[in-house]
């Protein structure tokens, strides 16, 4: 197991190196101006032009893998539900929004900035089409999902006037998921592009890898905030060993045979929350302060469980 883990840990260890990078750049050397801009680069033009040549690439029986996007469904609202009772059993949570943002802090990971470098490089081509469907899942489940949960409660229904704004907000207007919708319609209808679009994005994709590692590290903010360590740390515990184990379970109880979509999966829930939650939270007002801290430390300690996800699953 120690030799395992081990090369579990080299794997993903450049991951952490480029984002320790930005860490030390941004209190050195790195104007704090500098950042939005290099942000703005990430999300608006390299990792779209990444998402889109991925997912245009693959063949769309990989992508559209029923049971597979079945099984992560599945054990993401199970992982959901167990978050929100133990917070509620264990932490005295109570009232709807918050449980709702403590259910997302435990299930939305990093999929873009951390789970591209991840898959890629650990699994390579054959999970591409795994990744992106994840993706596209992710942010329509549990990002869009949460928003029309809070707003339903608060309304006591929902028009669609108000469903059409939330999903317009949180999917349309982003580039991440729109760049990768467009992609697989290009894969349905066997779109080719010009010559010089087609090596324009093979030169602008290569770049979102180490630039948004780069700027995730130059964005982790280590201070202290008075919060209830034992529930964050249990919100942690569930986003990376729970989620994870959960997921592993469900697929094998489904009998999802495409063992990329199986290790693409477990490795992408395996990863810390991602910092929409804290965008989520932030419009709501609500567990803001604490969905900051889960993002920076289930960041660092991700490290050692993605480690170790990697190591049983290779």
């Amino acid at each position: 197991m120690s030799a395992s883990f081990f090369s579990g840990l080299n794997a993903i260890i450049p991951i952490f190196i480029l984002m320790g990078l930005g860490y030390v750049a941004k209190r050195t050397v790195l104007d704090s101006k500098m950042l939005p801009a290099l942000n703005t680069f990430v999300y608006y033009f390299a990792v779209p032009a990444l998402l889109f040549n991925a997912s245009r690439q693959q063949d769309i029986q990989h992508l559209l893998n029923i049971q597979g996007l079945a099984a992560f469904s599945v054990a993401a609202l199970v992982t959901a539900v167990l978050a929100v009772l133990g917070c509620y059993s264990f932490f005295q949570v109570r009232g709807f929004n918050a449980l709702v943002q403590r259910g997302l802090v435990a299930t939305f990971a990093n999929f873009a900035y951390m789970g591209i470098p991840l898959i890629m490089g650990v699994l390579g081509q054959s999970a591409h089409g795994a990744l992106v469907a994840i993706i596209l899942a992710g942010n329509l489940l549990l990002i869009a999902g949460a928003q029309l949960l809070i707003e339903a409660q608060a309304q006591g229904a929902l028009s669609l006037t108000k469903v059409w704004a939330i999903l317009d907000r949180a999917l349309i207007r982003n580039p991440i998921f729109v760049s990768t919708v467009l992609g697989v319609l290009c894969a349905i209808f066997n779109v080719t592009l010009p010559n010089t679009v087609d090596k324009a994005l093979g030169m602008l994709a290569p770049a979102a890898i180490p630039v948004a590692l780069f700027c995730l590290g130059a964005g982790l903010q280590l201070h202290h905030n008075q919060v209830n360590k034992g529930e964050l740390a249990w919100l942690i515990a569930v986003k990376l060993v729970l989620h994870p184990l959960i997921t592993y379970l469900t697929f094998k109880l489904l009998g999802v045979e495409d063992k990329a979509w199986l290790l693409a999966a477990v490795l992408l829930t395996a990863l810390p929350t991602g910092a929409l939650a804290h965008v989520i939270a932030l419009k709501y007002n609500c567990f803001a302060h604490e969905t900051a801290q889960a993002v920076v430390l289930s960041t660092l300690f991700s490290l050692l469980s993605v480690a170790a996800w990697t190591a049983l699953l290779r």
